[in-house]
């Protein structure tokens, strides 16, 4: 089996860390560098020229479908997973226009995460196998064009629930195996232990995340989430 370099672009090193983690769960796939800014970016996928590279949208210094458009005009043989909590239609629309592999909304599901570099490995491992003096017939044809089909999830949020500060609680909660109280993340994230505890209650009841009991130094029960992978 063949093990695919993956590259990653992110400004938040805590995210790059978090889908490093899930490549590197996935038989098969490794990464290969990590790229904060544009300048990184574009210099270590000249030298690296990775196989796949897992795009943010959001920079201080740049748009990642600019990167996306400079990957798409410099190096043919690169896909480019988008992994972000942008989900405006414009932008997906322009990724699709782009040739993305995928386009997966942040916070991110491993099992989704996984899905996706499954089947890129099917993918790319299908084209590996023709050979030149091969004759190639409709079924070989719609079998490599099937990953063409990308199925978007509806990616639909309550109301009072913001994709940004959702991603940067999850982020945290996967920190810690022990887990955290709604207070401690509130402090965390800068937000209330209300605020905290709302965003938590969601990802328990998306099963993103779960809740323990236990008792303080008081003897009060307070509620304990933890990453639920």
């Amino acid at each position: 089996m063949s093990t695919w370099e993956v590259f990653i672009v992110e400004d938040d090193i805590r995210i790059a860390e978090i889908n490093k983690r899930f490549v590197e769960k996935v038989e098969g796939f490794s990464v290969c560098g990590i790229a904060l800014n544009k300048e990184e970016a574009k210099e270590q996928i000249s030298i690296l020229r990775p196989d796949l590279v897992i795009l943010d949208i959001f920079f201080p210094d740049m748009n990642g479908l600019d990167l996306l458009r400079w990957i798409r005009s410099e190096f043919r043989g690169i896909e480019v997973i988008m992994v972000t909590a942008a989900t405006e239609v414009n932008t997906l629309k322009y990724a699709l226009e782009d040739g993305i592999f995928d386009y997966i909304v942040k916070p991110v599901i491993f099992q989704r995460f996984k899905d996706t570099l499954v089947r890129f490995n099917e993918h790319k491992s299908s084209i590996t196998q023709l050979s030149a003096d091969k004759e190639i017939n409709q079924n070989i044809i719609d079998t490599l064009l099937k990953r063409e089909k990308i199925e978007v999830e509806p990616f639909f949020l309550p109301k009072g629930i913001d994709p940004i500060t959702l991603e940067k609680i999850l982020s945290i909660l996967m920190q810690n195996e022990k887990g955290f109280t709604a207070e401690d993340l509130g402090q965390r994230t800068g937000v209330s232990r209300t605020t905290a505890r709302r965003y938590l209650e969601y990802l328990v009841s998306e099963q993103k995340a779960k809740a323990d009991i236990t008792y303080g130094g008081v003897g009060r029960p307070e509620r304990i989430y933890k990453y639920a992978l």
